[in-house]
């Protein structure tokens, strides 16, 4: 041992060790797990189910909250009165235009926009204000109640703070009462009919009733009072006008009876009649010139038949004669007859002596009608002319009636609206006491309130578990981190050293002892079965992360393998169970140190300690080392083979990973090494980074390994991750 102990300090060397051996798969500590994320339903289930209790506690705070809230309230009545539309009257309906009911809707929605406007509002609260002067007692409740409270200063403060956080409207400031008002009245339609109702509640059923009888009243009363006065200012309108429309009137009337003193008077029958009597002098005109031409054109034939050298019996043919056809038969049969001969030039003769004496007839007809025709031309002018003048006065006389008697119609009608104003509003049913309050019962409110909080702490405990980034699983951890995850380490009761050993040596059916054992038998499976030496480096994320718990676990079930065992802590501020092991352990040795026998100042023995019966030796490291310059100038595998040839199991405890480079140093000490993570604590992104400082020597082929510590193994059933907590809740029997 003394000879070893000569070359445990070096110099840095300028040429780099060889990096040990790739460890092959069937090396590592164990092939990793495939990881199948959980539905998003499973996840739902499985986080509310875990949580149930905080949620009915929200459900519980929810549902005493309602009721306080329910008791706290006042008991409101609502009074309702009703008002009814008139119907829209035949004349406003256009023929082909919006129906009926379209006109009601329009006329509904313009109603229940001036009764929520701000200045019916207004007017409310001003009658509200004056019935409260004339009856005590009476009117909206008032906002501000005397008593004690804050001085007029701080309340103008407030006020200014408040109006800069949240302006208001400077008249809203004055009038609080119509934003009590203004919060407390309702105002809709009754389905689809001409009734509108207007509800208030208030504490007290006879004033909400008071109230909604004012409000209703007021609306028609200024209704009322607005239509009279656009009565009033069209009756002047009307009433001015008169004078104008009868001046033009009597004028008209005027100008129309002198044209017919003038003129004369014109019977239209007679005019009629002459009119009458010319279309048919000008029908008769056309039939006599036709029947003229068609003589005319006869004659004109028979008179160009001898010229053509045409035939006697052609020509009585043509004069329609039949004595005439005789004769030239006779002719025919007797040439030379002489008398014959001249009988027949005197027919001819005779013949269109006759047809001239027609056609002359004729001629005379024709001018006689044309000349009657001319006569009645003359009497239809002067008829018509005659007749424009009257027709182009009478009208203007007759619109001028008509303008003239509307306008006293609706003079009169005017007059009796004024008497009598109406505003298209009434009535339909006034606000009465109501019996009933309105408010529900505070055991009402329990349930909606329990509901919503069961809601809102659902919703936080989903907010919570969506951003909680630990780590809980051993399939999840494998995922997040790369490493195989070996196992989890339940949360011991006590961290006193005794009841530690009492835990892991007396009681090996207990989760605790069955969880570290095979923890062990995991990390260093060579030296469970060939009893070969091994090395384990046990280091953490952060301080609190179990590493130490870890490590003195590990160590006393390694007991149980046979073998002496060394627990190397080289945390500066030592834990409890360190610290009692040396006082238990105490004597010359205590002050012996991890320091002193790298630098070789004592031997491995003179730097172990160890209590009677435990069968676990101890070193620790001094606060005044520094340990960085400790390891960098130790050659850490003649350290190793030292150690191992002396302990069948070398158990480091090193500082955590974010302390400083110390953790990356230790790993060319250990054949195995296990990162501690506090089990729904560490984060994952600081056990990761942690992880990548231990992995930087992508060469270096020791394995590695993370373990869950201080497991609440029955909040970890409740995850369902189906992995080795579920086995170690399991009794044994």
């Amino acid at each position: 041992m003394a000879s070893s102990a000569v070359s445990r300090m070096k110099l840095p060397r300028a040429v780099p060790q060889h990096a040990p051996t790739v460890v092959e798969h069937r090396d590592r500590i164990r092939p990793p797990r495939e990881y199948h994320p959980s539905t998003p339903a499973h996840d739902l289930v499985a986080v509310l189910a875990r949580r149930k209790w905080l949620i009915l506690a929200f459900a519980v705070v929810g549902g005493i909250l309602a009721a306080l809230a329910g008791l706290a309230r006042p008991v409101m009545f609502e009074a309702t009165s009703q008002l009814i539309i008139d119907p829209p009257s035949r004349s406003s309906l256009a023929p082909g235009g919006s129906s009926a009911q379209d006109l009601i809707d329009a006329s509904i929605d313009d109603h229940i926009t001036m009764l929520s406007s701000q200045g019916h509002m207004r007017r409310v609260a001003t009658a509200l204000h004056d019935m409260e002067a004339g009856v005590p007692g009476q009117g909206v409740p008032k906002t501000e109640t005397p008593g004690p409270g804050p001085g007029p200063a701080t309340r103008s403060r407030a006020a200014g703070i408040i109006e800069r956080l949240w302006p208001q409207s400077a008249q809203a400031a004055i009038d609080p009462d119509l934003k009590l008002l203004r919060n407390r009245i309702r105002i809709g339609q009754e389905l689809r009919s001409r009734v509108i109702s207007v509800a208030f509640a208030d504490e007290d059923p006879v004033r909400a009733a008071m109230v909604a009888n004012t409000f209703s009243q007021v609306y028609i009363d200024q209704l009322a009072k607005k239509r009279q006065a656009e009565d009033e200012l069209e009756l002047k309108v009307v009433t001015a006008s008169l004078p104008a429309v009868q001046s033009d009137l009597v004028a008209a009337t005027d100008r129309l009876e002198k044209y017919r003193l003038s003129h004369g008077a014109v019977d239209q029958g007679a005019a009629d009649n002459t009119a009458r009597e010319r279309a048919d002098l000008s029908q008769q005109i056309s039939m006599s010139k036709a029947d003229l031409a068609a003589m005319e054109a006869r004659l004109q034939h028979i008179q160009d038949l001898p010229k053509q050298g045409a035939a006697v019996a052609s020509l009585a043919e043509a004069m329609g004669m039949p004595d005439l056809a005789d004769l030239a038969a006779r002719q025919a049969k007797a040439p030379a007859d002489k008398d014959l001969s001249a009988r027949i030039d005197n027919e001819i003769q005779q013949g269109l002596a006759s047809i001239e004496t027609q056609v002359s007839t004729y001629r005379a007809q024709v001018k006689a009608l044309e000349d009657r025709k001319n006569v009645l031309d003359v009497v239809v002018a002067d008829t018509a002319n005659r007749l424009s003048g009257l027709r182009a006065l009478e009208p203007q006389v007759n619109l001028l009636t008509q303008r003239y008697n509307e306008l006293l119609g609706r003079q009169q009608e005017l007059t009796r609206r004024i008497g009598a104003p109406s505003a298209g509003v009434s009535i339909l049913s006034p606000a009465w006491p109501p019996a009933k309050p309105q408010t529900l019962p505070p055991v009402f409110l329990v349930p909606p309130g329990m509901i919503a909080f069961a809601i809102l702490g659902a919703a936080f405990v989903l907010f919570r578990n969506r951003f909680n980034r630990t780590l809980r699983g051993e399939a999840e951890t494998e995922a997040a981190l790369r490493v195989p995850c070996i196992g989890l380490i339940p949360e011991p009761a006590k961290i006193a050293l005794k009841q530690l050993r009492e835990l892991v040596l007396d009681q090996p059916k207990s989760a605790y002892s069955r969880a570290v054992t095979s923890l062990l038998v995991t990390a260093a499976p060579s030296q469970a079965r060939a009893r070969s030496p091994h090395t384990i480096l046990v280091t953490s994320s952060l301080r609190d992360d179990g590493a130490n718990e870890l490590a003195w676990s590990l160590a006393l079930a390694a007991t149980r393998l046979g073998g002496p065992v060394l627990l190397i802590d080289l945390e500066r501020t030592h834990h409890p169970l360190t610290q009692e092991f040396v006082r238990q352990g105490g004597g010359p040795k205590a002050h012996r140190s991890f320091g002193d026998f790298i630098r070789n100042r004592c031997s491995l023995e003179d730097a172990v300690m160890s209590v009677p019966g435990s069968g676990v030796d101890l070193m620790t490291v001094a606060p005044a080392d520094d340990l960085l310059e400790l390891l960098a100038r130790a050659d850490s595998l003649e350290c190793r083979d030292e150690l191992q040839a002396e302990y069948s199991l070398v158990i480091i405890n090193g500082p955590s990973g974010l302390v400083g480079p110390e953790a990356s140093l230790l790993t060319s000490w250990a054949g195995a090494i296990l990162l501690a993570i506090r089990w729904n604590r560490t984060p994952r992104d600081i056990a990761r980074g942690v992880l990548e400082l231990l992995q930087r020597d992508r060469q270096h082929s020791i394995p590695i390994g993370s373990v869950l510590t201080r497991v609440n193994l029955k909040r970890h059933a409740r995850y369902r991750f189906g992995d080795s907590g579920d086995l170690l809740l399991a009794r044994i029997p």
